[in-house]
């Protein structure tokens, strides 16, 4: 580990890109095993403690991309400095192949819009297991370098909006972060992205 660890990245292009990462913490709150963290989160609620604070633990942030810190009176939270590397290793991103085979394309109103918008992009039901992996690539590239939206924050978890792009179109796909940089995808498609490709 150098000095710059942590602090600075070196893209394949050769760009430097400065990303402080940290680790959420919550005094007492395990990462895993997660029938065990569930147990503590719940005990820690019956002692007054907010269950949004307590599901954010363990998790990874940009410091310049984070929620709010403290969240609100008496907060037991704070943020741990943790490697680039760190992220780097542990980071996963997951997708059930039946968010494409029972979802995106299920027939009738299921897929709520989203089958005609991947059919228009050339895409069926056959290229489900494709698109769980190119997600997933896709995804993990883009939170590694920072490059998500902070959503909803709740009980169940911090969600975000995380561009992917197939065929020069940009759109939003939607995923909750867990522990150790685990993001796992909510939705494949999550609304329409203006960006340049």
């Amino acid at each position: 580990m150098n000095f710059l660890d942590g602090f600075l990245k070196i893209e394949q292009n050769g760009q430097f890109v400065y990303k402080n990462w940290v680790e959420w913490d919550h005094a007492l709150i395990p990462n895993e095993p997660e029938w065990i963290r569930m147990l503590i989160r719940g005990v820690m609620l019956m002692l007054g403690h907010c269950l949004e604070c307590t599901v954010l633990d363990g998790c990874y942030f940009t410091l310049d991309n984070m929620p709010e810190l403290p969240k609100h009176v008496r907060c037991h939270c704070n943020q741990i400095k943790i490697p680039y590397n760190q992220v780097m290793i542990k980071a996963k991103a997951k997708c059930n192949i039946k968010k494409f085979t029972e979802y995106v394309f299920k027939d009738g109103k299921a897929s709520k819009g989203k089958k005609q918008i991947f059919q228009n992009l050339g895409y069926g039901i056959k290229d489900s297991e494709w698109l769980q992996s190119e997600f997933c690539a896709q995804a993990l590239k883009n939170y590694l370098n920072g490059n998500y939206i902070l959503r909803n924050l709740d009980m169940y978890g911090q969600r975000l909006a995380i561009i992917i792009n197939l065929k020069n179109v940009t759109f939003y796909s939607g995923w909750m972060l867990k522990p150790n940089g685990l993001i796992e995808n909510t939705t494949p498609f999550g609304g329409w992205s203006y960006e340049k490709v």
